[in-house]
């Protein structure tokens, strides 16, 4: 064959066409190997400004490279029900992440990808390590899902198990263990409560006096241990006079109820010497039980689970406002508050979502970056007195700065409730669980409460010229009864204490919080067959803070990303809406059951005392009636809620209809608009040709 004609022919093209497409695609593979698109909504495949940060503090000199082995069963796991797609899916998007983390050390990190077969080095090696392989049938065989993270020094972290529930979460933790496997320096927290908040087992003499008494020591909060997985964490006791910045970094107070001199001494010279500190008040601590007395069994309704530092705050120019629980009825939680009942409108449990976060979030500051959803329950109110009594007005130059940070929207306010039994005019405890009669009580206000304050600057102490504070209190001997406490010292017995003078006194930061329970167990978490898992994004907030006060915004900006959220927006505003449009008729409907409730037991009363017959039916009569006006009062409110659900159920069905009705009716009409319209086109093309 000619060589003319070798080159002239189809063929050679193609294959040079070919080849030239084949090395194109090579060179531009290798020119764009590090670039990266991420078209998700919530960006997920994308690294946060955080974990970029970290990632670049990896070239500092003198930080090694560091290894991640992934470990997933996939060989093992064909074996599993229908439900392993759930971890095939999120294998793909952690295998999808740890090449961005490789990719963006710049080689700093080595990530492998191992399938650990049963009976394997590479099992042998997952077992080894620490991860949690779950059996999956008689043979023993073991599923792995976990991440093996190690350095070339032999220092090694694991996450023993990837659940699919934490996907949210997973970036914050494999960046956090980056972190402290490269720089191990762990920072110290101290915990004054007067909650058990931080476990007493690492203390060995409580722990051999509760033993004594026959308790064990009870469980650190579970916000308490995710501190503990990035910092010290020890107890502060409560009757301590002195903080030592030898021994921790930040104070962290959690309901201080009933703190003495000796802790208000040793708080103020703390924060006076430039000591950073978080401080979480309330009006009324879910986990701050009334002791029980069986011989003074109503002595309980007389207990205050609130508290305060009161002190303190009015130095700083701030008061936590007494009695006063901040309600909104926009920020109000509609839950069931019975076993019976249905779903309301509870006004002192609120939640701060994507849809209010604008009106009541400091949005600029970096604390509450990303946040989606928080909820604070029974929450206080914090005032601006005015004055940081020392020598500027709060606020002013050279004195104390004051910076809300969260808040109620502009119709919030504030409920008075106090201990005691319930009565028609007052809210006491015991009306918590009736948002009906708290709703009652709650007028909308013209300005936001405010949940939270910054506070900073060079703090004035409370006792500047020094003070006599009691001696310590003994402690209690071994073997003493439950519930028996000894008797204050009485020996009059003080310490003198000299002010700290001028030139070692610094700037310091507070971050104060009117709500305990805001990071407690039973409002921040929940308990899964799983083990405990977030049900908001309030335990963000106390990390965030944490890392704020400590200056560290690393792992503060990955903690940040946002959430996946896709909620049904119009609904929500819809069931607010028929809410306050009926607000104000099921008022006038409980005031008038409660009366009638009361004139029914008048009635009942006089029917047993009465004596002439008459005088009986005509009271009967009137019982009748009174029954019978309770009951169309009930059947209104009845009503009210049915033509809630009625808007709800008629808003539902159509998008309904609209999804699946309407939009493959369209797409049904489209495609038969393009068959006909072909079908026309291929017929006037046959008469052309004929």
């Amino acid at each position: 064959m000619n060589f003319q004609k070798i080159l002239n022919s189809r063929v050679t093209t193609l294959v040079l066409v070919a080849l030239v497409a084949l090395f194109g695609i090579h060179v531009l593979t290798r020119s764009t190997e590090s670039m990266r698109a991420d078209f998700t909504a919530d960006n997920l495949y994308s690294l946060t400004d955080g974990t970029e940060a970290i990632l670049t503090k990896l070239h500092q000199e003198g930080v090694k490279p560091l290894e991640l082995k992934l470990y997933f069963s996939q060989t093992a796991g064909k074996s599993l029900p229908k439900f392993i797609k759930d971890f095939i899916t999120y294998e793909k998007y952690i295998r999808a992440l740890l090449k961005e983390y490789e990719v963006a050390s710049k080689g700093k990190i080595k990530v492998s990808f191992i399938d650990p077969v049963p009976d394997t080095d590479d099992a042998q090696d997952a077992a080894d390590y620490g991860l949690d392989g779950k059996p999956i049938n008689q043979h023993g065989d073991l599923f792995f899902f976990g991440l093996v993270f190690q350095t070339q020094t032999g220092s090694r972290d694991v996450i023993d198990f990837l659940w699919p529930t934490k996907q949210e979460t997973i970036e914050y933790e494999i960046s956090k263990r980056i972190q402290s496997m490269i720089w191990p320096q762990r920072q110290r927290i101290g915990v004054m409560s007067s909650l058990e908040v931080v476990s007493d087992a690492s203390n060995p003499y409580m722990a051999q006096v509760l033993r004594a008494q026959g308790k064990s020591p009870g469980e650190s909060w579970i916000a308490m241990k995710l501190l503990e997985e990035t910092y010290q964490v020890s107890k502060i006791e409560a009757d301590t006079d002195h903080i030592s910045r030898d021994e921790f970094d930040l104070v962290i107070v959690v309901h201080p109820k009933d703190f003495g001199d000796r802790a208000i001494w040793a708080l103020d010279e703390w924060v006076t010497r430039g000591g950073n500190t978080l401080i979480f008040l309330d009006p009324y601590s879910l986990d701050d039980q009334a002791p029980q007395n069986p011989q003074q069994p109503w002595a309980s309704y007389q207990y205050k689970p609130s508290s305060n530092l009161a002190p303190l705050l009015a130095k700083w120019g701030l008061e936590r406002q007494e009695d006063q629980i901040a309600a909104d009825f926009d920020l109000a939680i509609k839950r069931a508050v019975s076993r019976t009942g249905g779903a309301e409108r509870v006004i002192v449990d609120l939640e701060i979502n994507d849809q209010n976060k604008d009106q009541t979030l400091n949005s600029g500051h970096p604390v509450f970056q990303g946040l989606a959803n928080l909820r604070f329950f029974l929450a206080g109110s914090l005032k601006e007195t005015g004055s940081d009594g020392g020598e500027g007005d709060a606020g002013d130059e050279g004195g104390v700065t004051l910076t809300p940070l969260i808040t109620t929207t502009a119709k919030g306010n504030t409920v008075e409730v106090k201990p005691g039994f319930p009565d028609s005019g007052n809210l006491v405890f015991l009306d918590l669980n009736s948002p009906g009669k708290i709703a009652d009580q709650f007028t909308p206000g013209s300005e936001p409460v405010t949940l939270a304050y910054l506070v900073q600057g060079k703090l004035d102490p409370v006792f500047p010229d020094g003070a006599d504070i009691p001696g310590p209190t003994p402690a209690p001997p071994p073997g003493l009864p439950p519930g028996v406490q000894l008797p204050p010292q009485q020996s009059g017995e003080t310490e003198r204490k000299d002010a700290v003078p001028e030139e070692e006194r610094s700037e310091a930061t507070i971050m104060v919080f009117a709500d305990v329970d805001f990071i407690s167990d039973q409002v921040a978490f929940q308990n899964t067959p799983f083990g405990a898992i977030a049900v908001n994004d309030n335990h963000k907030v106390l990390l965030n803070a944490v890392d704020f006060l400590f200056g560290s915004e690393e792992l503060m900006n990955v903690r940040s990303k946002p959430s996946i959220q896709r909620p049904f927006k119009l609904f929500d505003e819809i069931e607010a809406e028929a809410d306050r449009e009926t607000l104000e008729r099921e008022k006038e409907l409980r005031a008038e059951i409660a009366t009638f409730e009361e004139q029914l037991r008048e009635k009942q009363s006089g029917l047993g005392t009465a004596n002439a017959a008459l005088f009986q039916k005509q009271v009967q009569d009137e019982v009748g009636q009174l029954n019978d006006r309770i009951r169309e009062s009930n059947r209104e409110l009845a009503d009210i809620r049915k033509g809630k659900r009625a808007a709800l159920e008629s808003e539902e069905a159509k998008v309904r209809f609209a999804t699946l009705g309407v939009t493959p009716l369209l797409v049904l009409g489209l495609g038969l608009f393009l068959f006909f319209r072909r079908r026309m086109r291929d017929a006037s093309a046959r008469r052309s040709v004929s």
